[in-house]
């Protein structure tokens, strides 16, 4: 499968089904997380993979969705304060090197056949409790990680290239 068929096959499922997720499957994929590219190679991320029915429930306390509950894994994308690069003009880069280890992380599931969804709009606080976050841990994204239930494909629309290019 070339890159392009497996973006195309990427989508925001929020449902899956009941099976657990291999464990090679895991390992290729941060394998492939493992190799994104940051500002400066700082690599200022951690990735919080939890199995655990306790945590999970503590997460979704940060998330409130039934269909989060229903993952058999939820990935949570964390940056590490004080890392990361910092542009001479003070714009913070954490939250783009954390962004793009998330996307190497999803497109490496959708190969394998995983379903994710990206997932911004939590309570930080209740998650950095769930996780026992230290002080310089900022988490940025979450996203379930399992076999999508088919029924929870949703239609996905996209610009055209002339909507969003401009040339100059």
């Amino acid at each position: 499968m070339g890159l392009i068929d497996i973006i195309n096959s990427r989508y925001s499922y929020r449902g899956y089904l009941d099976k657990e997720v291999e464990q090679e499957k895991i390992n290729y994929i941060l394998q492939c997380a493992r190799l994104a590219p940051s500002a400066k190679n700082l690599q200022p991320w951690k990735i919080y993979m939890v199995r655990s029915k306790e945590v999970k429930e503590r997460v979704c306390e940060a998330y409130a969705r039934d269909w989060l509950k229903g993952a058999p894994v939820i990935v949570v994308f964390v940056g590490e304060k004080g890392e990361n690069w910092v542009r001479w003009d003070g714009e913070d880069y954490l939250m783009c090197d954390v962004t793009i280890i998330a996307d190497y992380f999803i497109l490496a599931a959708t190969e394998m056949g995983l379903g994710t969804c990206y997932i911004a709009a939590f309570d930080r606080q209740k998650l950095k409790e769930a996780l026992n976050l230290p002080e310089n841990e900022e988490p940025f994204l979450i996203t379930p990680l399992g076999y999508p239930d088919p029924d929870a494909k949703r239609e996905r629309n996209r610009k055209p290239v002339s909507d969003i290019l401009e040339e100059i």
